[in-house]
């Protein structure tokens, strides 16, 4: 159905057994889907997350002209109706096929140009260009039938047009940003020269993670991949006197729990390399919470954050807010390659991290990010837990001396 559905949306054709017929009406889509105050609800990453998973594909939401914010459109009420006369369905219909036939719209495209106001190396797409004249083009049927357009009327019909394609716009980059830049859909009114770009509110609708304030002891950033997109973890981890136990908060699944036993285990085996007592696990109870424990969080890729998080609490060390980090680990100690390296280094972008610790083994994966990414993004590639535990933690003397200053250090830590 969907291949179908890219091939007439692209060439206004389909095929009916052995027949091939034209079509040319539009998909445009109305978005009624839940809010949050004026907005699209903040559990959306994007807006075409409520689609089937069959219907996410981008090229088929590409060919989409119009995406209609159906939180702005008011609900119907017995106000909403007209107390005069109206058409039956049947002759309003006639009236719409009659207006197919009028071209209102190709004497005014020598008054306008589409541009991109961004100034993007992407530019205006074919698709974008089709979207917008093909809206305006019915608006102005609609609004207009009697061809009196003056310029506020074309201005007004234009940034309504390029609104609704806008937000498809906008989509795609969320979805795919290597693919779909940033681009901002305008007019320019070539009697006048004024450049106009529609304002979205629901563009500034995020959905973010806040990053740590501070450096502080046992909070960690970690990176996932939800869905088709990435996001930001946030662990916070606490060591209080108890028997050795490893208490996973928040939602932790099955793969992250065992990533936590290995990390503890990583710690317990190293313990003198990393100036800890031996005693921490039998005297000391260590606290993980997963934060938005209302969202499950699973699989291995937390590991060296895990462990940082637990060497940080057991030692008093502080870590940074600016760095993320995201690899599996082994009982020995080595960082493994995981997956979503390219979706979790634009969450990191995103959420305004500097650095991010990637498996050494990924580094080929970060060829292909958008050039923006790169600038913004320090990459740190590690293959030891080592590696990672020397960048993260602020500066300061990374080990202690003798066995009471480290028992001390961990008093101090609980």
């Amino acid at each position: 159905m969907v291949s179908i559905m890219q091939g007439y949306m692209q060439d206004a054709k389909f095929s009916r057994g052995k027949k091939e017929l034209l079509a040319f009406a539009s998909l445009v889509l109305l978005g009624n889907i839940d809010v949050q105050g004026n907005l699209p609800h903040e559990k959306y990453y994007h807006l075409f997350e409520p689609l089937p998973a069959y219907l996410q594909v981008i090229a088929f939401l590409d060919r989409i002209h119009a995406y209609l914010p159906g939180w702005e459109i008011p609900k119907l009420t017995p106000k909403s109706y007209s107390a005069d006369y109206g058409f039956i369905t049947d002759y309003f219909c006639e009236i719409l096929h009659e207006l197919r036939r009028s071209d209102l719209f190709s004497g005014l495209r020598t008054r306008f140009k589409l541009v991109d106001k961004a100034q993007t190396t992407q530019g205006v797409s074919g698709r974008d260009q089709r979207a917008v004249m093909k809206t305006a083009s019915a608006l102005l049927k609609l609004l207009y039938p009697d061809g009196k357009i003056t310029e506020p009327d074309l201005e007004e019909v234009l940034l309504l047009s390029c609104e609704l394609r806008q937000r498809v716009r906008d989509q795609l980059n969320l979805i795919s940003p290597g693919e779909y830049e940033k681009v901002v859909l305008a007019i320019r009114m070539e009697s006048s020269g004024k450049i106009i770009a529609p304002e979205l509110r629901d563009s500034h609708r995020e959905q973010k993670v806040t990053l740590p304030e501070a450096p502080t002891v046992g909070e960690v950033i970690g990176l996932a991949v939800s869905g088709d997109h990435g996001c930001i973890l946030r662990f916070e981890m606490q060591a209080t006197k108890g028997s050795g136990r490893i208490v996973p908060l928040g939602s932790i699944q099955k793969v992250m729990r065992e990533s936590i036993e290995t990390a503890a285990q990583y710690v317990k085996a190293k313990h003198e390399e990393l100036g800890i007592t031996a005693e921490w696990r039998q005297s000391f109870d260590v606290a993980i919470l997963g934060t938005f424990m209302g969202v499950p969080k699973e699989g291995p890729s937390a590991g060296i954050a895990l462990v940082t998080g637990i060497v940080s609490v057991l030692k008093g060390l502080k870590i940074r807010n600016d760095l993320a980090m995201t690899g599996e680990i082994t009982i020995l100690g080595k960082v493994l390659p995981v997956g979503g390296i390219q979706q979790k280094l634009l969450a990191a972008c995103e959420a305004g991290i500097k650095e991010v610790l990637i498996p050494a083994d990924n580094l080929a994966d970060t060829a292909v990010l958008p050039a923006a990414v790169k600038a913004r993004l320090k990459l740190t590639p590690v293959s030891r837990v080592e590696d990672v535990l020397k960048v993260a933690f602020l500066p300061c003397i990374q080990h202690c001396g003798n066995k009471e200053e480290k028992m001390e250090t961990v008093k101090a830590a609980v």
